[in-house]
């Protein structure tokens, strides 16, 4: 009897693992689709578009929270289907290629640093200029703050080739973030910026 039970657990255990996986990869499949922010009311077309958006940001290991983010922001101004796909697919775009500069000049970006290249990039910020960032910024710098800087300096009406000079040179001095966040704050107050601080 023992015998029996014994080959009967041998036998049957095989399938029960090969269960467990299935349903363990069920559940991370349903957990990452799952944060996906698409709006039901999108059409199938809609739905599969923004479906492989999301897609592409975990392949690439880029935030999906940047994408739900920027879904909520066009539903709440009204902005049409085509356009929320469009912007969607734009700012994961963005990521991957901020991401993939700072790689490049060998800094191992965080999600904040990701979400803050993908900004600046939509404001004019090239992929040679995010390399160019990360390789000069001191090591273990966090360039989140700069990102910022440089994309509110930018809004404020400041040329980006501007705000990112006024940005490297407060990186080259291995200014504090509190510096380099003064310069908005200037620009922003009419202030003249520049200058050693």
């Amino acid at each position: 009897m023992k015998t029996t039970t014994m080959l009967m657990a041998m036998l049957l255990a095989p399938a029960a693992l090969l269960a467990q996986g299935a349903m363990g990869s069920m559940q991370a499949t349903a957990t990452s689709t799952a944060s996906a922010r698409i709006p039901t009311d999108f059409s199938a077309s809609g739905r599969v578009k923004l479906e492989a958006t999301y897609a592409r940001a975990r392949e690439h290991h880029v935030p999906q929270e940047v994408i739900d983010h920027r879904v909520a922001e066009g539903e709440a101004k009204g902005a049409s289907e085509g356009d929320i796909v469009k912007s969607s697919a734009r700012v994961e775009g963005n990521m991957e290629a901020a991401q993939e500069a700072m790689v490049k000049a060998g800094h191992h970006p965080s999600d904040k640093e990701i979400e803050g290249g993908a900004y600046a990039m939509e404001r004019g910020v090239t992929e040679a200029q995010i390399q160019t960032m990360a390789a000069r910024a001191p090591s273990g710098r966090s360039l989140d703050v700069a990102f910022d800087a440089v994309t509110k300096l930018s809004e404020s009406g400041m040329p980006v080739n501007t705000a990112l000079i006024q940005v490297q040179s407060k990186l080259d001095a291995h200014a504090s973030d509190a510096a380099i966040g003064s310069l908005v704050t200037k620009a922003q107050g009419g202030i003249k910026v520049g200058g050693g601080e």
